[in-house]
C-alpha cells in the first residue's frame, strides 16, 4: 500500500519545478512497519477498507525515546545536519514551516517524562505520536480523524496529551504542514568518538524503537538503573525509576 501511494504521488509530481518541496523519498520499509507494530505501547488507530481491500491506515502511540540524552532543540545546528542545501534554503526562507525561534522545542522539552532507556524507554506522556500513516487518497481524512479524537480525549492518569509529534519523509512535509504541523529539531549527546565529535543528530521526532534483548547481570542492571536516575525533569517534578510525578499543585499528582 505505501509503495503504491508513493508511485501515485510521483506520477502527480513529475514536474518538480512546479513542486519545489517534493522529493521522491522511499516508502516506509516493511521492517520499520513491523518494528513499530511490535514495540509501540499503547497503540490505537484506524483502518480504511473498500470491498475488503486495505486503502489506508494510521496508528497512534505515546512518544517514547531510547536515548538517555535525547533533547528537543531547534536551535542546535546538529538537528538539521542532514538537510541538503535546497532543504536548508527552504527552511530558512520559511517555505517549509519550522520552529525557528526554538519556542516549540522548549515547550516539548519542559513536559514530564520518565523511564529506563534499557527497558521500556523514556516515555513522554504529554506527547502523542503518529507512528504510522499510509493511504490511497484517504491519508488526510485518517489524520484529521486522529487529531479530532485526541482533542476530544478526556485526560486521565495514563493519557493526557498536549502535543502531537510524527516522523515525516521529505515528500510528505508539505502535507503535514497543511494540517498545522511544524518541523522541530531534536538531538542526542554521545560520548566523544575518535574524531572528537560530541553532538550527533537525532531523528526529527524519534528514532525507530527496537526491542532490547540483553542478558545483563545484576550489577549491569544496577548501573542502567543508576543512569536512568539522571534523566532531566522540570523542577516541579519528582521521579522514581519508572514514574514521574507533578507536585506543582497542592493535593494533586500526575503519574507519567
Amino acid at each position: 500500500l505505501v509503495k503504491e501511494a508513493v508511485r501515485r504521488q510521483r506520477s502527480r509530481h513529475k514536474d518538480k519545478s512546479k513542486n519545489p518541496g517534493f522529493d521522491s523519498s522511499k516508502p516506509l520499509s516493511l521492517e520499520y512497519l513491523a518494528d513499530r507494530l511490535d514495540v509501540d505501547e499503547p497503540m490505537w488507530g484506524f483502518l480504511v477498507r473498500h470491498e475488503g481491500r486495505l486503502q489506508g491506515f494510521v496508528t497512534v502511540t505515546t512518544f517514547t525515546n531510547y536515548q538517555k540524552t535525547f533533547k528537543w532543540d531547534s536551535l542546535n545546528e546538529s538537528a538539521f545536519v542532514h538537510d541538503d542545501d535546497k532543504a536548508k534554503q527552504m527552511r530558512l526562507a520559511g517555505i517549509q514551516k519550522s520552529d525557528q525561534d526554538g519556542s516549540l522545542a522548549r515547550k516539548l522539552q519542559a513536559t514530564v517524562r520518565g523511564g529506563d532507556v534499557w527497558q521500556e524507554g523514556v516515555v513522554w506522556p504529554r506527547i502523542a505520536e503518529i507512528s504510522l500513516l499510509g493511504g490511497l487518497g484517504c491519508g488526510r481524512i485518517l489524520l484529521e480523524l486522529v487529531l479530532e479524537d485526541l482533542e476530544r480525549m478526556k485526560a486521565s492518569s495514563k493519557v493526557n496529551y498536549d502535543f502531537v509529534a510524527l516522523q515525516a519523509t521529505q515528500n510528505s512535509i508539505r502535507f503535514y504542514e497543511s494540517l498545522g504541523f511544524v518541523r522541530v529539531g531534536a538531538v542526542t549527546q554521545e560520548k566523544q568518538n575518535a574524531e572528537g565529535n560530541e553532538s550527533l543528530p537525532a531523528d526529527q521526532t524519534i528514532s525507530p524503537p527496537r526491542k532490547r534483548e540483553t542478558n545483563m547481570d545484576d550489577e549491569a542492571k544496577g548501573e542502567a538503573a543508576h543512569e536512568s536516575a539522571f534523566l532531566a525533569l522540570p523542577q516541579n517534578y519528582v521521579a522514581s525509576k519508572t514514574c514521574a510525578y507533578e507536585v506543582k499543585k497542592a493535593g494533586e499528582q500526575l503519574q507519567a
